[in-house]
C-alpha cells in the first residue's frame, strides 16, 4: 500500500495487524508494526481502531482509506494519525453531487500548533484526488477551536450539526478539493 510524503512527514497505511494490536492494548506488538517512537496517546481512542479494523475486513477495498500513522521524517517518532470514516462516496450538497468522504485526525499534544494536521491533510488530499475524491467532511466539536480554525484554512464550511453519541455536540464542515 502506498504510503504519502510531505517534505516533514510519512503517512503510513497502518495494517491489520497493527490496528488489531492497537485495539487490543497491545503496546509492544504496535510497536513493531506501527514504530518504536509510538507514543501513550496512540492507544487513547482504540475503539477507532477496532471500528476500521472491521471495516477493512467486511471490505478489503476500504485499506487505502483506513488509519494511517502520521510520523515525523526526522526524527521517527509517530506524531499523529489520520483516518477516513468510509471510502469516497456519493455526497449530495445544494443540489451537487460529489464524491466524499468524512476524514479524521489526531495530532499528539507535543506536536500540536506546527502545522502537521494542514501538511497531513493536503497531501492525502493530493494523493486521494488522483482516486477521484472532490470533496471532504469533517466534524469538529463547537469547543475544538484550532480544528475549526484549521477547518476554515482548508476552505470549509459549515453545512450542519449533529449531536454524536460518542464525541457530543458536533458541527459539519464540508470543503470541495479541486
Amino acid at each position: 500500500m502506498i504510503h504519502i510524503e510531505t517534505d516533514r512527514l510519512i503517512l503510513r497505511i497502518v495494517p491489520l495487524a497493527g490496528l488489531a494490536s492497537t485495539a487490543a492494548g497491545n503496546i509492544k506488538a504496535t510497536q513493531g508494526l506501527v514504530g518504536e517512537k509510538l507514543p501513550e496517546e496512540w492507544f487513547d481512542n482504540s475503539w477507532v481502531f477496532k471500528l476500521r479494523y472491521d471495516q477493512w475486513l467486511a471490505d478489503p477495498t476500504y485499506a487505502p482509506w483506513s488509519i494511517r500513522a502520521i510520523a515525523s521524517k526526522e526524527t521517527g517518532e509517530i506524531v499523529g494519525s489520520m483516518n477516513c470514516h468510509h471510502q469516497p462516496m456519493p455526497f449530495l450538497l445544494n443540489g451537487k453531487e460529489r464524491l466524499a468522504t468524512e476524514m479524521g485526525y489526531t495530532i499528539f499534544e507535543a506536536y500540536r500548533r506546527q502545522g502537521i494536521a494542514y501538511e497531513a491533510i493536503n497531501a492525502f488530499i493530493a494523493w486521494a484526488k488522483t482516486l477521484g475524491l472532490e470533496g471532504v467532511i469533517l466534524s469538529i466539536q463547537p469547543t475544538n477551536a484550532p480544528s475549526l480554525a484549521l477547518a476554515l484554512k482548508l476552505g470549509a464550511t459549515q453545512i450542519g450539526s449533529q449531536i454524536d453519541e460518542r464525541d457530543g455536540p458536533e458541527d459539519i464542515y464540508y470543503f470541495d478539493i479541486d
